[in-house]
C-alpha cells in the first residue's frame, strides 16, 4: 500500500492493512476472519493490568459485562447470557457479568420537544423515542417481551453479579451467582467503575476486556434535555445514564482496560473512541444501530474457544467483531462492528485537522454534496468519515486535499484499524468509524468533548451547518 494511491480502493487497503499483521492464529470456526484479520499481531504498547488478588489465581483474561436490562431490553438479558454458557469461559479466561433487569412495562412513545426530529433530519419523518429503539410505525414487536414460564434462575428483577458457567441449557441459567445487589442505578458511571474495581480485585488477570450492554446513541442527547450528552447505559428507573465522558471517566477510575466494547447502538465514533484514548487500548462497536439482539455472544465465544492459545488483544477484538458479522450474515441483517486501537487515534485527529484546513477552503456546496451521499447512521448526525473524504477526494481538484486525504486513510489503516465486518449491501461503504457529520444544524454540547477541545472538527461542523 503505497500513499500516492488514489482511495477508490478502500476495501483493498483495508484488506492488505489486516492481512499484513497476520501470524499463526487458526480461525477454523470463519473463514473471512482468518482470511482478513486471525493472525493480528500486539501493537507494541503496555498491557494495562492490575494488581493480583492473593485469593484468585491470575488468568489471562477477565471479560467483564455490563449489562444494563433495565429499560425496553430486559428480557434480552436472560438470552445473551444463555448465548454466552454456551460455551461459557475457557480455562485461562473469566467472564463475570452485573446483570439488572427490571419488570416489564408496555412500551411508549414519547413526543420531543419541537417536533421530535433529530438534527440530522432535513425532512420530517415518525417520531423515533431513542435511536436504536423500535418505531410504533415499524409495524414490528417491542423489544421488551413478557418472559415465557421459567424458572427461579431466570425469574428475577433488580442487579446481580455472576460468574458465567458453560451450560447447555437455555431455559435456565446456571451461572454462579456472587452477588445479588437489589436496587442499583446502572445510568450512574460510578457504579460502572466499582464493578470494575471488583472485578480487578476477584478475578485478576493479565488483560481485561470491558462490555457495555445497553441503549447507546454516540455523543449526544438531542430533544430531551439539549445540555445532556448521550452515552450508553440508559437506566429506565432512574432516569440516568452514562454519558461520553463519564464512560472514559469510568474506565479510567478502574484501571483502565485492554479492551472497551460497546454492545449498543451507534457507539463506534471517532469522538468516542477518542474521549477513550487514554482508558482503553482497543475499542470495539457498531457504527449502526444494533439489532435488539445485540452480540451473537456464542458466536463471540466460539472464537475466543478455538484461539484460546493465541489470545492477544487483537485476536480477542477481531473475534468480536467477526462473531457478530457470523450472527448477522445469515439473517440478512443490515450490521456494522469494527474494532480500532486508541494508541494511533492522537494522531488520526492531527492529521484530520489539517485536511479540514484544506477542506474549509474547498466549495461548501460540494462538500455538502458529499455529506449527504456519505453512508449515516440511524439518527444520531452521524455519517462513515472514510467515505465522506472518499467522496470529497472524488470531487475535489484540489491536489493537496487529494494528498491529504490519502495521508490520513492510510493512517486510520495503518494505525488505527484493525478489523472491520459490515453485512447487508447498504453499509458497503461502512468503513469503521463515524463522526459527527449533521445536516441540518450543530449542537454546541459537542465542545465538551475532547475530542472537539484539542481539535477543529467542531469549527468544521459549525462552518458547514452556518445558515
Amino acid at each position: 500500500m503505497r500513499k500516492t494511491h488514489l482511495i477508490k480502493i478502500v476495501p483493498a487497503l483495508l484488506l492488505a492493512a489486516s492481512v499484513a499483521r497476520a501470524q499463526n492464529v487458526s480461525f477454523d470456526t470463519l473463514t473471512d476472519l482468518k482470511d482478513v484479520i486471525g493472525q493480528a499481531a500486539e501493537i507494541a504498547t503496555p498491557e494495562i493490568q492490575a494488581p493480583a488478588a492473593e485469593t484468585k489465581a491470575v488468568k489471562d483474561w477477565t471479560i467483564m459485562v455490563f449489562i444494563n436490562g433495565k429499560n425496553n431490553l430486559s428480557s434480552y438479558v436472560i438470552q445473551d447470557m444463555n448465548e454466552m454458557e454456551q460455551f461459557g469461559p475457557t480455562s485461562n479466561v473469566n467472564i463475570i457479568t452485573q446483570s439488572a433487569r427490571m419488570k416489564y412495562t408496555a412500551p411508549s412513545y414519547p413526543d420531543y420537544p419541537g417536533g421530535g426530529y433529530y438534527d440530522d433530519w432535513s425532512t420530517p419523518g415518525p417520531i423515533v423515542p431513542h435511536p436504536g429503539w423500535p418505531n410504533p410505525h415499524w409495524n414490528m414487536p417491542p423489544m421488551m417481551m413478557k418472559d415465557a414460564a421459567r424458572d427461579a434462575s431466570t425469574d428475577w428483577t433488580g442487579v446481580r453479579r455472576y460468574e458465567i458457567v458453560k451450560d447447555g441449557d437455555n431455559s435456565s441459567l446456571s451461572s454462579k451467582l456472587v452477588q445479588d445487589m437489589g436496587s442499583v442505578d446502572m445510568g450512574d458511571w460510578r457504579q460502572l467503575a466499582e464493578f470494575g474495581k471488583w472485578v480487578k480485585q476477584n478475578y485478576p488477570a493479565r488483560r481485561y476486556m470491558l462490555i457495555g450492554w445497553n441503549h447507546g446513541s454516540g455523543w449526544e442527547m438531542k430533544g430531551i434535555q439539549p445540555e445532556i450528552m448521550k452515552g450508553i447505559s440508559y437506566d429506565d428507573e432512574t432516569g440516568n445514564h452514562i454519558n461520553t465522558v463519564e464512560l472514559a471517566q469510568a474506565i479510567r477510575e478502574m484501571g483502565g482496560v485492554d479492551i472497551y466494547a460497546s454492545d449498543a447502538c451507534l457507539m463506534q465514533m471517532a469522538e468516542v473512541v477518542y474521549e477513550l484514548k487514554d482508558a482503553a487500548r482497543i475499542v470495539v462497536g457498531s457504527e449502526e444501530n444494533e439489532p435488539g439482539d445485540g452480540w451473537g455472544y456464542h458466536e463471540f465465544l466460539s472464537r475466543v474457544h478455538s484461539n484460546q492459545s493465541n489470545l492477544t488483544s487483537e485476536v480477542m477484538a477481531a473475534a468480536a467483531v467477526q462473531g457478530y458479522k457470523a450472527f448477522y450474515s445469515p439473517k440478512g441483517t443490515a450490521t456494522t462492528q469494527s474494532a480500532v486501537r486508541t494508541s494511533g487515534i492522537a494522531r488520526y485527529r492531527q492529521l484530520l485537522d489539517q485536511w479540514v484546513e484544506l477542506a474549509m477552503q474547498e466549495d461548501k456546496e460540494m462538500l455538502k454534496t458529499a455529506r449527504g451521499a456519505a453512508v449515516g447512521f440511524g439518527g444520531a448526525g452521524s455519517r462513515d468519515l472514510t467515505h465522506f473524504m472518499e467522496l470529497v477526494h472524488e470531487k475535489t481538484q484540489n491536489k493537496a486535499l487529494q494528498y491529504k486525504t490519502v495521508e490520513v486513510m492510510n493512517h486510520l489503516y495503518d494505525r488505527v484499524l484493525i478489523d472491520n465486518a459490515t453485512t447487508g449491501s447498504r453499509f458497503e461503504k461502512a468503513y469503521g468509524l463515524a463522526v459527527y457529520l449533521p445536516t441540518w444544524s450543530f449542537d454546541s454540547t459537542y465542545g465538551q468533548l475532547a475530542w472537539a477541545n484539542d481539535g477543529k472538527w467542531d469549527e468544521f461542523m459549525q462552518w458547514m451547518t452556518a445558515k
